[in-house]
């Protein structure tokens, strides 16, 4: 890649980094020189503009990685995220959102092996020795590269790592200051949106089960009646309550009710489509909204849960049991439910009418 290609008046070696002069300046080189480091300053604080109110990690790094490579005319610009449980959840959630960005997991100890326990910006200007650190796709093209640790929490928890085919951009000795400047930046919005991220986790998640809370429920069921009105996308569900939840606590503890509950929750999310979502309603009761279903395949696939798990065992401890429970359907499709309210009051009610008929049938056989 040509040194001369400019970007905002900028040379493409001098990026992120001001030139280290050699001997006296005079007037006209230091009045070039802090242009150029007033334009690459300008550029960092419009990059922290742009995804300082992002609301989502995958929206952030996405953006983020996006603007570094074309604001300084990168060939690649990628995240090294270290293996620990917070990066674990990190990716997941990134994962969920649909992220573009995927990072690239290393081990802590190598991650630190190769960088030093640094937090200023490492520059390499052979990068072949640091292949871990590039995803396999890239590792033959890139000439020079420089890692800016990411810090969370007072922890190293990887780097932004900005890459070029020029062997020359990126040298050991060169001035990092602006670098080191972005680094901190990424830190501080990646550590935000992440926090926030956390706390919405916890308003709208269930913290036993995992699923999302009626709270979120809410939410969707709104939502999915919406594209229903305007686009006449169906919108169905199921109303499911376990039958026997007071007798499981009562004869082998809350622990065992506990691992129960876990136990339809994923048995469910396993059974159902990508575009389908569980929801813990409360206690032992759970909501499956089904985009695009109609009362019909809601009502099959209802079935579906019932035959899956009359032939599935819960196993707790010495115990094995086969989980009870009643459901009822509700959808969009049906005259005057057109409300999250109502779409789940109908379910509900059909539920109840399930369980009486099952204890009229139960009553009948004895």
């Amino acid at each position: 890649m040509a040194t001369t290609d400019n970007y905002d008046g900028v040379t493409e070696h001098n990026h992120l980094m001001p030139l280290s002069p050699e001997g006296s300046l005079d007037l006209q080189d230091l009045i070039e020189h802090a242009r150029r480091n007033e334009k690459i300053a300008r550029t960092l604080f419009e990059i922290e503009v742009e995804v300082m109110n992002l609301s989502d990690s995958a929206s952030f790094l996405d953006r983020l990685t996006a603007l570094v490579r074309t604001r300084y005319a990168l060939d690649e610009v990628w995240l090294v995220l270290t293996e620990i449980d917070t990066n674990n959840q990190l990716c997941a959630a990134l994962a969920e959102q649909g992220a573009l960005t995927t990072p690239l997991k290393v081990p802590a100890v190598d991650f630190i092996r190769h960088i030093g326990d640094t937090r200023l910006p490492v520059l390499l200007d052979q990068p072949k020795r640091y292949r871990q650190l590039i995803p396999p796709e890239i590792r033959q093209t890139i000439g020079s590269m420089a890692i800016l640790p990411l810090i969370m929490e007072d922890r190293i928890v990887g780097g932004l790592c900005l890459g070029t085919q020029d062997a020359s951009r990126y040298q050991p000795d060169m001035e990092s200051f602006f670098l080191e400047q972005l680094g901190v930046k990424v830190s501080i919005g990646l550590t935000s949106v992440w926090a926030r991220e956390q706390l919405r986790e916890l308003a709208t998640r269930d913290p036993l089960t995992g699923l999302r809370n009626r709270r979120d429920l809410d939410d969707a069921i709104g939502q999915g009646l919406s594209r229903s009105r305007r686009y006449g996308q169906l919108l169905s569900l199921l109303f499911i309550d376990l039958d026997d939840f007071k007798k499981v606590n009562d004869t082998y503890g809350h622990d065992c009710g506990d691992a129960y509950l876990c136990f339809i929750a994923n048995e469910c999310q396993w059974l159902l489509r990508e575009d389908d979502s569980v929801y813990r309603f409360a206690g032992d009761e759970f909501v499956v909204l089904l985009p695009n279903q109609n009362l019909e395949s809601a009502r099959l696939i209802g079935q579906r849960l019932t035959e899956h798990f009359q032939q599935t065992e819960f196993h707790w401890q010495n115990h094995q049991f086969k989980a009870r429970f009643s459901w009822g359907a509700a959808s969009s499709e049906e005259p005057g439910l057109n409300a999250p309210s109502s779409l789940l009051r109908m379910a509900d009610q059909r539920l109840y009418e399930q369980k009486r008929m099952q204890k009229a049938q139960a009553q009948s056989n004895i």
